[in-house]
């Protein structure tokens, strides 16, 4: 079953300003169920406008990824939450929510590859975190870590009233 969005004036439409929030967000909680069993974990992510998948990465073995296998199905959500205006009781927020389906990227290359990207953007020296990404590149580190994509099959935002898609564009720019 498909639910609408029941404040309509609040929902982010502009694509430029789902995919900005996407791109930004320092990372996105993703929740996956298990034999019934819920479970959320955060992640830092990537996001590839083109392909309009997310990327993470993670052990190789634990909660997550055991979920992952056997229900591939996952949701998730960012959000830039800029607090409570001063001296009101307003939240200043957007949020995107997402469905998707997880697989996992097999290809050494394209492994290094997702990871350079993340190194450029969670952190503040991403040279550092290059150069020592480059050295594992060939080690059983390396080839034992997972790296999952989430291909995006729906994409919807929210926003508080006084966040204007204008001011969501601004501060993701």
């Amino acid at each position: 079953m498909r639910y609408h969005l029941r404040r309509t004036d609040r929902e982010i439409t502009e694509e430029i300003a789902l995919k900005r929030l996407l791109n930004n967000a320092n990372y996105v909680v993703l929740a996956m169920v298990h034999e019934g069993e819920p479970y959320v974990v955060p992640l830092n992510h990537v996001y590839d406008e083109e392909e309009n998948v997310l990327f993470f990465h993670c052990a190789s073995e634990g909660k997550k990824l055991t979920y992952m296998r056997e229900n591939p199905r996952v949701w998730g959500l960012a959000v830039l939450d800029l607090g409570f205006g001063e001296g009101q009781c307003i939240n200043l927020y957007a949020s995107v929510m997402f469905a998707g389906k997880v697989s996992f990227v097999e290809g050494l290359e394209e492994k290094l590859q997702v990871l350079r990207l993340l190194s450029m953007k969670i952190h503040d020296n991403p040279e550092l975190a290059l150069e020592r990404l480059e050295k594992l590149a060939d080690t059983d580190v390396f080839t034992g870590m997972v790296v999952g994509r989430i291909e995006l099959e729906e994409i919807t935002g929210k926003r508080s009233t006084e966040m204007t898609v204008e001011k969501i564009i601004q501060l993701t720019s």
